[in-house]
């Protein structure tokens, strides 16, 4: 009784093993696909709405930053460099010592040089001093020996005429006066005598009269005796040994005026003397020029792109030590094609991007246009000035941009992601009343970064809600499913 127990429970599990198996070999439905449930369903979808508002025209350009005002930090002299005090990203201002070299050398050769310039001083300065001394001891030489020639030639002139002019007349008044006395006297002698023969005066009287006569006739005969002196002049001796003596006082001048040459002499050492003080006083001004060379300078305000060199370096002339670039300087050089260059003009508005920070964007405008384009890709480089340019944005950057154009008011507008554009037609699909999409043939005149403007008469009106996402998904009179943010832009 047991044992048929046992062989029916085996039949039992035996047949519903079978029935398990022939439940798990039954063929299931197959599952419904993609474009099956979007059928059914309608396709997901996002929408917009056609608008009318306003539509900047711009142009698009490409291109790299540069700095207008940039300069490289370099030694004008060789030398080891002792010391650099500027790292990347530091500010500096003009004039700013930003390295030094090794300055041994260069103060030692100042001091040499300052030491020749004293003596050099000293040399001009005792020159001075000679030439003053001989131009002094000429000028009295000169002076005595003109004051000795003009006293012997008044002794000269005494010796050829002793007798003054004053003299003479007093000599020719006595010789007249004499000469009268004595025509008197004799007057007197001849009528005494006349009258002595006569009988008519005494022989005493006559010889008072006659012994008048003949003091008279002397003193006459002195007097001619002292005019005739006079008229002479002076002793031959005494001519000669006056004029001796003037030819002596002649000679002094001469040879007194001969030594005048001594002060051109002495001027020409000055000369020399002031040359050597100009030439120290070059060779002080060099030596300093050569301490001042072992100063590196910024030679404009601004903050250091990079540093190139280390202290222990050995440097020469030119070498970089660092790239200073000035902020403010910084410009956008974009290129633009032929065909657009025609709307560009100066100051127009350029929103610039950098592709190196994407997460700020830049305001600047055209700020020059360079007059001639290449000629491998008919393109023209424009400069764009950026406003408020931060310490992040450093030359040799990529960037992009947009320079405003123009501005279309009251423009047909629907999302730039609605446009679809095969082999180049373009269209829209809009969304029908009944969750249908009918595609639009429009045209497209121009785009911005959200936007694109529809040309006029157009097969679509404001208000009609358009496809953005999930465009690719769809064809004409595809049936649609809103979903996503952009659902609720649909026009009910």
């Amino acid at each position: 009784m047991k044992r048929n127990g046992i062989l029916a429970l085996v039949f039992i599990v035996i047949i519903g093993a079978l029935m398990a198996v022939s439940t798990v070999r039954k063929p299931k439905p197959p599952a419904a696909t993609t474009q099956q449930i979007w059928k059914e369903s309608g396709v997901p979808v996002e929408t917009s709405v056609v608008t009318r508002g306003d539509m900047y025209e711009f142009v698009q350009i490409t291109g790299d930053l540069s700095a207008l005002n940039s300069a490289v930090a370099s030694p004008k002299i060789s030398g080891r460099l002792m010391s650099i005090s500027i790292h990347e990203g530091d500010r500096v201002s003009k004039g700013q010592v930003v390295a030094v070299l090794d300055q041994g050398d260069a103060l030692s050769g100042l001091e040499s040089a300052q030491a020749s310039l004293e003596s050099a001083k000293a040399r001009l300065a005792q020159a001075i001093a000679n030439a003053e001394v001989t131009k002094t001891q000429t000028h009295t030489a000169i002076e005595q020996a003109q004051a000795t020639l003009r006293s012997t030639q008044a002794k000269l002139e005494v010796a050829k005429k002793p007798s003054r002019s004053q003299e003479r007349m007093v000599a020719e008044n006595r010789v007249n006066s004499a000469k009268a006395n004595l025509d008197k006297a004799e007057a007197d002698y001849k009528r005494n005598d006349r009258l002595l023969k006569r009988g008519a005066i005494s022989e005493s009287s006559f010889d008072v009269v006659k012994t008048q006569y003949l003091v008279v006739q002397s003193d006459y005969k002195t007097a001619v005796e002292q005019l005739s002196l006079i008229e002479e002049g002076g002793r031959q001796e005494d001519i000669s040994s006056a004029q001796a003596q003037v030819d002596v006082a002649k000679g002094q001048i001469l040879d007194a005026n001969a030594n005048t040459s001594q002060n051109t002499v002495k001027q020409k050492e000055i000369l020399v003397a002031r040359a050597g003080v100009l030439q120290a006083q070059a060779a002080v001004d060099t030596a300093r020029r050569q301490l001042e060379n072992t100063y590196i300078r910024s030679s404009i305000s601004g903050i250091v792109s990079s540093r190139t060199a280390d202290p222990g370096q050995v440097v020469s002339p030119g070498y970089t030590l660092a790239t200073i670039v000035d902020p403010g300087s910084v410009y956008f050089k974009a290129e633009i094609s032929e065909k657009s260059l025609s709307q560009i003009t100066r100051g127009q508005t350029v929103t610039v991007r950098i592709d190196a920070i994407p997460d700020l964007v830049f305001h600047g405008s055209v700020s020059e246009i360079y007059p001639s384009g290449s000629t491998s890709n008919r393109n023209f480089s424009v400069r764009i000035s950026i406003a408020g340019a931060s310490t992040k944005v450093k030359p040799g950057m990529s960037a992009s941009g947009e320079i405003l154009t123009g501005k279309v008011r009251n423009a047909l507008l629907v999302p730039k992601d609605a446009v679809d554009d095969q082999e180049g037609t373009q269209s829209v699909f809009v969304v029908n009343n009944d969750k249908t999409v009918k595609r639009r043939i429009v045209s497209v005149i121009r785009t911005d970064r959200n936007y694109a403007q529809i040309g006029v008469p157009a097969a679509i009106n404001v208000g009609d809600a358009v496809v953005t996402q999930g465009r690719k998904n769809v064809k004409d009179g595809s049936k649609i499913e809103l979903s996503g943010v952009g659902a609720s832009n649909v026009a009910n």
